[in-house]
């Protein structure tokens, strides 16, 4: 039986893209014990917790931070000094900003340490990949799977399964319907001290306003999804909104929400957790990317749509101007027509596939 400690991000996006790499270790070790560990705090990771719990192949959800320096502490002391065989870092993108601790934690607790190389940190790992600057999430999973030994059969599914046991109760009982993912978290540290402020990901929230309303207008149902930072987005416009447009934002659990996005005929939306949920289910998605590097955060799956919004500064994450950028020319500069016309495109051909 072998062991296994993985670093993930706090994010529910950052778990859901790491689904691949677990299931295929869980399908070639299936003896295999697996322990996540990422940075988060006792308030942020009981969502982490219950994602495992739906998702069904690890073990514990551990977490570290240095504002609860005893319960790090703790954590270390239950993983153990070299108690695990192998240790990985899943790291989406090469950046100065990462931080040092999930390979000092690995090397710490495992065995056998494996991760990217990072040009801008002095990190070390026993197994070394060597990542180009771009270089999708996954496509590193399968690097790190070959490190491992095993086959590189991340992009062998055509879907995954991020609840082992789902609800026999349909949520979404008309079609077709289009479901909008329109928050996601921040990338600059100015955000942070508002909570409703829109993060360098986001478009803006009139737009998906106008959108929506077309869309019902043209008879499709529309759905707005998210929670508490979603809720402060959206409150502004409610006034503006269609009344046929339906406003799930703040209503439904992270299992409930997964269901959402697993039923519905396209999602549409940012680079944020539930649009990766929706993809690696296998639902047709429609991305909007512009701070954020499309080849490395790019959806799973083959349908799997983008819209890229290429200027002189994108993709800025991890660079120092992510951190300091107030005005997200790149998301601004995408248009609502733009958007209509490629919901519009892969609708129809959804449907002429149904037909074929």
């Amino acid at each position: 039986m072998n062991t296994y400690l993985i670093y993930i991000a706090p994010g529910i996006g950052d778990f859901i893209v790491s689904v691949p790499l677990i299931k295929s270790i869980k399908d070639q070790d299936p003896t295999a014990v697996i322990d996540i560990f990422t940075c988060s705090n006792k308030q942020r990771i009981g969502l982490n917790k219950r994602m495992v719990e739906l998702q069904g192949d690890v073990r514990h959800c551990y977490y570290y931070t240095k504002d609860e320096p005893f319960h790090s502490l703790m954590f270390l002391l239950e993983a153990g000094y070299h108690s695990y065989d192998y240790g990985i870092v899943l790291e989406h993108a090469n950046s100065k900003y990462m931080s040092s601790w999930p390979s000092k934690i690995i090397k710490f607790c495992c065995k056998m340490t494996i991760g990217g190389r990072n040009p801008y940190l002095n990190i070390t790992y026993k197994k070394v990949i060597n990542r180009p600057d771009r270089y999708s999430i996954y496509d590193l999973e399968n690097d790190i799977l070959q490190e491992l030994g095993m086959k590189q059969s991340v992009k062998h599914h055509e879907y995954y399964v991020l609840d082992k046991y789902p609800s026999n109760c349909a949520i979404i009982t008309k079609h077709p319907t289009i479901v909008f993912c329109i928050g996601s978290g921040h990338v600059a540290n100015e955000k942070k001290y508002d909570p409703f402020a829109l993060s360098l990901k986001s478009w803006p929230t009139k737009n998906w306003i106008d959108l929506g309303n077309l869309l019902v207008e043209r008879h499709y149902e529309v759905i707005f999804i998210g929670g508490t930072m979603e809720e402060g987005m959206i409150r502004p416009y409610l006034n503006k909104l269609d009344m046929r447009v339906k406003n799930f934002i703040g209503k439904h659990s992270i299992k409930e929400s997964l269901q959402v996005v697993r039923e519905a005929d396209l999602v549409v939306g940012v680079d944020t957790g539930l649009i990766h949920g929706a993809a690696i289910q296998g639902t047709p998605t429609l991305t909007l990317f512009g701070c954020t590097d499309y080849i490395v955060e790019h959806p799973f799956g083959v349908y799997s749509h983008i819209i890229n919004s290429s200027i002189e500064c994108s993709p800025c994450l991890g660079y120092d101007h992510s951190y300091t950028c107030t005005n997200n020319k790149c998301m601004q500069g995408i248009s609502v027509a733009t958007v209509l016309d490629s919901i519009l495109h892969i609708l129809r051909d959804r449907e002429i596939d149904r037909r074929n």
